[in-house]
């Protein structure tokens, strides 16, 4: 089961860099929001017609908390498009893990489950790593873009708390919570695109090939959580970050500097150390957290 626990992770990881990979290639000519409508369109069919193969309704309990996790995600996914279109990929995929350390914060704050002792240095060390990669004191070397993708991770966290709370109830569906993301993903793409355009040729290829992914990197990732043990399956996943760098350097000729390098170390060691206390810490040893935010 650990095996394969490990394969589905590094799978998971490999499928959604390529997801990546492809909305960036898609971005020179689709508006980032229009993508993201897409995905939420085939995501949506995909787990409706499991809903319904199933038997399973909608619901008529959690409705506000339910909406708010479909809005937080969908809004989410078009920061990180647009980060995706606009950035390198490893600058990018670096960025979107800071998604973890805010559903440590906002867990605190909103869900009053105790910061792990000794979590400070940790967050300052990632706070740092952030401001070397976003070098917002410089002119020339600062973008707005990677503010969009530190607001997409926000946005994602948020969302992960939101099914987090959802989830101490246990009067839904994985899939349930799931037709609301993809849902209003859908209506989130449409409302951040000024121009529609319609896709051309090998733009509806790649179209299929981003809505395929997703739903086929769910189903590992989901598999990824719980055939293993959740922070080893979540930290592999950090993997994506050299592969979206491959990708970057082999499609459109990226290289990593030295601070990004620098930086990406330091995140990861840090967000490592924080999930060890995390797991030490108290009763979420089994990475309730984790394995909800997948699902």
């Amino acid at each position: 089961m650990a095996k394969k626990g490990l394969m589905y992770a590094l799978l998971s990881a490999l499928l959604l860099s390529t997801m990546n990979l492809f909305v960036k290639m898609l971005g020179s000519n689709i508006p980032s929001g229009e993508i993201a409508f897409f995905r939420g369109l085939f995501g949506t069919v995909a787990v409706l017609i499991v809903m319904y193969t199933q038997g399973i309704r909608f619901s008529k309990e959690d409705r506000g908390h339910l909406l708010m996790r479909g809005l937080y995600g969908g809004f989410g996914m078009v920061c990180n498009f647009i980060a995706l279109v606009h950035l390198k990929l490893s600058d990018a995929t670096i960025l979107f893990q800071t998604s973890g350390i805010f559903v440590l914060i906002f867990s605190a704050l909103f869900l009053k489950e105790r910061v792990p002792k000794g979590a400070g240095k940790w967050l300052l060390l990632i706070f740092v790593a952030v401001m070397v990669m976003v070098n917002p004191f410089s002119f020339t070397g600062f973008t707005w873009f990677a503010l969009v993708a530190i607001l997409g991770a926000a946005l994602s966290a948020a969302a992960y708390t939101t099914i987090r709370l959802i989830s101490k109830r246990g009067k839904h569906s994985n899939f349930e919570i799931m037709a609301y993301f993809m849902i209003t993903g859908m209506i989130a793409g449409l409302v951040t695109t000024d121009k529609l355009v319609m896709p051309q040729g090998t733009d509806w290829l790649i179209i299929l090939a981003i809505g395929g992914i997703s739903v086929v990197a769910q189903f590992f990732l989901t598999g990824a959580f719980v055939t293993t043990n959740a922070v080893v399956a979540q930290f592999l996943q950090y993997v994506g970050v050299f592969i979206n760098s491959f990708y970057g350097f082999l499609f459109f000729g990226e290289s990593l500097s030295v601070e990004t390098i620098g930086a990406g170390v330091a995140m990861f060691l840090s967000s490592v150390m924080l999930a060890r206390l995390k797991e030490q810490s108290g009763p979420l040893q089994e990475g309730k957290v984790i394995e909800d935010k997948i699902k």
